[in-house]
């Protein structure tokens, strides 16, 4: 597309001819912000203004027929007033623009601060970049291994329809090898931008990507996980046609840098908050078991409690039979006279008691002789009686 930044400056009409048509390209250039449309534009004219500055001091300074014409000198004059002044409502306006694209991509980067989620990000991410720094096509991809992968797409409206179509077709679902000769491998190792005013013929580009997208220049910049490249960021002026520059480069990077931290911190935040789910679901799991274990705890103790009121009762009911007993029996005895009441055999006493056969027969014996009874069949029923006796 021809644009004022590929008119020549024309040597014809006289020299204060040229300083007034000079004059009125920077006025109008100052006037209707041509900067966002042409950026290339501003710096050539502001070359014209110097070229036209210098020769108009030099025939000033040099032409001494001007002593004898005072109005002609006095009109160079003050078109070299004039030329000079707009020299620096030109450099004022160039930076205030460049300000303020900085304060647009200040602005959109505070926007996706506030986004909810990672995933919300990555997909804003693209339509913020061509929001603030008036591109029209942008990318944001995620390196994976050694390759790259494209992640969110913004295409703005009134694009060729045909090579939009073609761009997302390709770009949906792609897996683009980190060759060593292309463009994104040397950004993903030197972590720099880059600005490429040939894509169609450069042989560090992906070209199946290039001819699907028709781009005739773009900018791209890595970004930035701490020191380590996670993706890509790349963008063009497709549908309006306009001249990428270093500005465009550099205005890419501000905006990557910032969103590399975003995006780090998005990440970092949604870990804390997973891990913090985590340990809540964990204390609640701990607490609910403390409460069961508790509820155990409290039923056994009244348990306890209970079995321990009954003992007693009992004790105290059989407390003076038991007394006799014990003075009479010893304690291995009195085991062996309860397994006997069970009716369990001599040998199965043994087994019980873990001791010999022939040892369960003296017991047996003393017993007998203690209680008076002939045999163990007498002595159990002796035994009885006097716990009997003693309920009554």
């Amino acid at each position: 597309m021809a644009t004022a930044a590929t008119q020549t400056e024309s040597t014809d009409g006289t020299l204060e001819q040229r300083a007034k048509a000079i004059a009125q390209r920077a006025r109008d250039l100052i006037e209707s912000h041509t900067l966002a449309t042409d950026p290339g534009f501003p710096e050539q004219l502001a070359e014209r203004l110097e070229r036209v500055c210098e020769q108009l001091r030099a025939r000033l300074l040099d032409d001494r027929s001007l002593a004898n014409a005072p109005i002609e000198a006095a009109t160079l004059c003050d078109a070299l007033v004039e030329l000079t002044d707009l020299q620096q409502d030109l450099r004022e306006t160039v930076i205030a623009q460049r300000f303020d694209v900085l304060s647009r991509i200040h602005g959109g980067l505070t926007r996706l601060r506030g986004v909810g989620s990672v995933a919300e990000l990555l997909q804003e991410t693209p339509e913020e970049l061509c929001h603030c720094c008036d591109f029209d096509r942008a990318v944001l991809s995620r390196v994976n291994g050694s390759s790259w992968q494209p992640e969110a797409i913004c295409i703005a409206a009134g694009q060729d329809a045909a090579v939009t179509e073609a761009t997302e077709e390709f770009l949906t679902g792609a897996e683009i090898p980190l060759s060593p000769m292309l463009l994104e491998t040397e950004l993903a190792r030197r972590a720099a931008p880059a600005l490429v005013s040939d894509p169609q013929t450069s042989q560090r580009t992906f070209s199946p990507l290039m001819e699907a997208s028709a781009t005739t220049a773009y900018v791209a910049a890595p970004v930035l996980q701490g020191r380590r490249v996670i993706g890509f960021l790349h963008a063009d002026a497709f549908g309006s046609g306009r001249e990428l520059t270093t500005l465009d480069r550099d205005n890419l990077w501000t905006f990557a840098e910032g969103f590399g931290l975003i995006f780090e911190r998005m990440v970092l935040v949604e870990r804390l908050d997973a891990q913090r789910s985590r340990v809540r679901d964990a204390f609640r799991h701990a607490e609910a078991n403390l409460d069961q274990l508790c509820d155990a705890e409290v039923k056994l103790a009244r348990q306890e409690r209970e079995a321990t009121s009954v003992t007693q009762s009992a004790a105290g009911m059989l407390a003076p039979t038991q007394s006799r007993i014990n003075l009479l029996l010893t304690a291995r005895e009195r085991e062996v006279l309860n397994l006997m009441i069970s009716g369990a055999r001599n040998s199965t006493i043994a087994d019980e008691l873990v001791i010999a056969e022939g040892t369960v027969k003296s017991h047996v014996k003393n017993i007998c002789r203690k209680l008076r009874a002939s045999n163990r069949a007498e002595a159990v029923s002796k035994y009885l009686q006097i716990v009997m006796r003693a309920k009554l």
